[in-house]
């Protein structure tokens, strides 16, 4: 298995999806904010993110796959550290968009690298590929720990000298630097999949981003303590991208799609009472379902040109799935219930479909 450079970045980079997530309640009060931007603070990375997955797919096309990449990497590195320096949560917010335009240029390019580097063996690399982001997640979750060992400014600069330094080695590694085809853009199966299983990964990121202050401001329990029982989610994540190749065993790959994406769902509504037994359940299956979305996606458009349409995948899902982090303001009490309706809706569409 080639790429190690990347799996570690890979590591890195999840990282700074969660770090701020445990943390926040103490950001809102240090900046004498509402609650409101609980919401706020994690759907300012997703915007970006979503916005730019495309954009930065394309620029793959000039620059190259690896050299996207890198600079993703570097442009979070910075951004990461410049959030320890905010002075008020409008900062906050700026600079974490800043580091979901840096992870645009990431996700695909490093995801397409991968695929390249090791040709037919999609879903395992892919289900390692996603293994290890999770395995970010878990020290993203966990980041509240160095928070408060070593102050919020200090621990953000790690992050962000962690994320410059694998920007840079993965910069210097010899994997070969291809350029794919704009034209992947118009596979019309790879539009459905992303669309219609968008509620997957909203479900995953409601979960991750929103349950340690759900568990704050309605089980009334300290948020960094949940932020590290939210590591199972991530962590049995790890599980179901290593154990990803299991589902081969469902030859039909748009079963294999729907079953995982179901299962990766429904275990939302045990987080009200079970949610040990919930988080574990849907990490596994949720993960596994997003691998085996990857894995289909790249051997539709071919290895070489799947940075364009992984963009294209995570740009669809982040776009719609972002908005279930929009549901507490509906109702925070009824939350589970609304991420589960909301989510399963779409797959139907898949499920219609030859």
């Amino acid at each position: 298995m080639r790429g190690i450079p990347i799996f570690i970045a890979r590591v890195i980079y999840g990282a700074s999806w969660f770090f701020l997530s445990p943390y926040i309640p103490f950001i809102l009060r240090m900046f004498s904010s509402s609650k409101n931007f609980a919401n706020l603070i994690p759907f300012s990375f997703f915007v970006t993110a979503a916005i730019m997955q495309i954009p930065a797919g394309l620029i793959s096309t000039k620059l190259g796959m690896k050299n996207t990449y890198t600079l993703g990497l570097f442009i979070m590195g910075i951004s990461d550290t410049l959030i320890g320096l905010s002075k008020n949560i409008y900062e906050v917010l700026l600079l974490y968009s800043l580091t979901g335009f840096g992870a645009s240029f990431f996700f695909s390019s490093a995801g397409g690298t991968l695929a390249v580097i090791n040709e037919g063996r999609t879903v395992l690399v892919m289900g390692l590929y996603n293994a290890m982001f999770s395995i970010g997640g878990i020290i993203g979750l966990n980041w509240g720990l160095v928070d408060s060992l070593l102050g919020f400014s200090n621990a953000s600069f790690l992050l962000g000298f962690l994320t410059i330094l694998v920007s840079v080695i993965n910069y210097l590694t010899s994997y070969t630097n291809v350029k794919p085809d704009f034209k992947v853009l118009k596979n019309k199966n790879v539009f459905l999949v992303a669309s219609s299983t968008a509620g997957v990964w909203g479900s995953y990121y409601v979960v991750s981003e929103f349950f340690p202050s759900f568990a704050f401001y309605v089980m009334k329990t300290s948020p960094v303590v949940i932020g590290s029982i939210s590591s199972l989610l991530v962590f049995s994540s790890v599980i179901g991208g290593i154990f990803t190749f299991i589902m081969s065993i469902i030859k039909n790959e748009k079963a294999r799609i729907i079953i995982t994406s179901i299962l990766g769902v429904i275990p939302v509504l045990l987080l009200y009472n079970f949610y040990i037994i919930g988080l574990v359940i849907m990490g596994i299956f949720n993960e596994m379902a997003i691998s085996i979305i990857y894995a289909f996606v790249i051997r539709e458009v071919r290895s070489e040109n799947s940075s364009l349409a992984l963009a294209e995948v995570n740009s669809i899902q982040i776009g719609l799935g972002m908005l279930e982090l929009l549901l507490p303001y509906i109702s925070i009490y009824n939350l589970w219930y609304l991420v589960v309706i909301v989510s399963l809706i779409p797959l139907s569409i898949l499920m219609k479909v030859r």
